[in-house]
């Protein structure tokens, strides 16, 4: 009878524990924005998907990273505009190929992933020492800004390419 009850227990504790670790693995995507704390390298790595359609500040950062890694070759004003329409969709695929990726059109937690191993901390902002810039440099681009992380929330924000201001990087606005 105890053996049945200590692994019916144990079978519980594994039960909750996958689910804890899956609640917080999706963080960032529950709270609807691309956010993270401590180090600023790992926060691509829960991120949930965005496809062609979305149009949304999530999709302005993967924007942001496809024109600092040279597959959006317009200026940041036209390439970073939060749509993923048919260029960035494009350009998403040649990434994902060119990374040896499944070159679906879909960004999520692979490609994400893949994406944040260029991730660089460039520290506090000098105006705004709330704010952590984030930098990208790849083998293929030349060191860019792409965000900057609030780190009293952790959310991300993203240049919004024709306005010039910064925005939150929502998955359900821009």
């Amino acid at each position: 009878m105890r053996r049945k009850f200590t692994a019916a227990a144990l079978a519980i504790l594994s039960v909750t524990g996958l689910l804890a670790s899956s609640a917080t693995a999706h963080a960032s995507v529950s709270n609807g924005y691309i956010s993270g704390s401590g180090s600023l390298l790992d926060d691509l790595g829960d991120e949930g998907d965005i496809h062609p359609g979305n149009i949304s500040g999530a999709t302005a950062v993967w924007q942001a990273i496809l024109w600092a890694d040279g597959y959006l070759d317009f200026s940041y004003a036209s390439s970073v505009d939060c749509n993923f329409g048919p260029a960035t969709k494009a350009a998403t695929k040649a990434w994902q190929a060119d990374h040896d990726l499944d070159d679906d059109g879909i960004v999520g937690k692979k490609t994400f992933s893949a994406a944040g191993k260029y991730l660089i901390d460039a520290g506090l902002s000098a105006t705004n020492r709330n704010m952590r810039i984030v930098e990208y440099d790849s083998p293929k681009s030349s060191l860019r800004v792409i965000a900057q992380r609030n780190e009293t929330n952790g959310r991300w924000l993203v240049m919004i390419g024709s306005s010039a201001t910064y925005r939150y990087a929502s998955y359900t606005s821009c």
